[in-house]
């Protein structure tokens, strides 16, 4: 999907402040009547707005989104940083962090009805965010900066959009996103990868809804140490892919 790349390149930020104002403003005046807006709406819209503007881009080649890396090493990704998630998700537990037991890179369903909450989460959600800080953030900071320290300030502010207690988790969880995207110069990839975080996350949260993980402590134990063979692995592969990006 070429097109679809190439309109991502070429959105500025403000474009997307444009978008975001707009849907604050209909916010505003809808809560002023009672009436409630979700955030998920912001994302479709911006996914509309993109997908819009890649008509005028025409598609000259069809690509394979994991044509320039495999795809077990994406899957491998995903699953090290859920556990690591939930790995970060212990630790705050065990220090009674309560904002740490609100993360799971994933919004909440409590208030949504399944079908649509599992739709804004799956599949919205990790598509407008992919689009947002590695497609659209992450490539105009690099008209401006190195592209390590654009990478490590779009990942910065995923992390703080998740909130306190997530930053940690959601920042190396960006990271990885944005290396995934330089690597293979596709958007597609990291949201295929977002997608299946945000799926295996979501299986476990309804899986574990009576909180069973965090209070059986041979469990916990357990994802404590995948967490940390997790991490060790995550910091051993940026170190790799790092230097493959002071070469970019």
């Amino acid at each position: 999907m070429p097109s679809f790349n190439k309109a991502i390149k070429c959105t500025t930020l403000i474009e997307l402040l444009i978008i975001i104002l707009c849907f604050y403003s209909v916010y505003m005046v809808a809560s002023f009547y009672g009436f409630n807006v979700d955030m998920e709406w912001m994302y479709a819209v911006i996914i509309a707005y993109i997908l819009i503007k890649s008509r005028k881009y025409s598609a000259e080649t069809n690509q394979n989104i994991f044509s320039k890396i495999e795809f077990r090493y994406v899957f491998l990704i995903v699953i090290v940083n859920v556990f690591f998630s939930y790995g970060m998700l212990y630790l705050a537990n065990s220090i009674n962090i309560e904002s740490f037991l609100s993360f799971n890179l994933i919004p909440s369903l409590k208030n949504l009805a399944f079908i649509g909450g599992l739709i804004g989460t799956v599949l919205i959600s990790p598509i407008s965010e992919e689009i947002i800080f590695r497609g659209i953030i992450l490539n105009r900071l690099k008209l401006v900066v190195p592209v390590n320290v654009a990478i490590l300030i779009s990942s910065l502010c995923f992390g703080v959009l998740h909130g306190y207690g997530s930053i940690v988790s959601a920042f190396v969880f960006g990271l990885c996103m944005c290396i995934l995207y330089i690597k293979t110069d596709n958007i597609l990839v990291p949201v295929a990868a977002h997608i299946m975080n945000n799926f295996f996350a979501e299986a476990l949260f309804y899986l574990d809804k009576d909180a069973i993980l965090f209070n059986n402590d041979l469990i916990m134990i357990t994802i404590t140490v995948l967490a940390i063979i997790s991490l060790y692995l995550i910091l051993n592969s940026l170190k790799i892919e790092w230097k493959f990006l002071d070469k970019k």
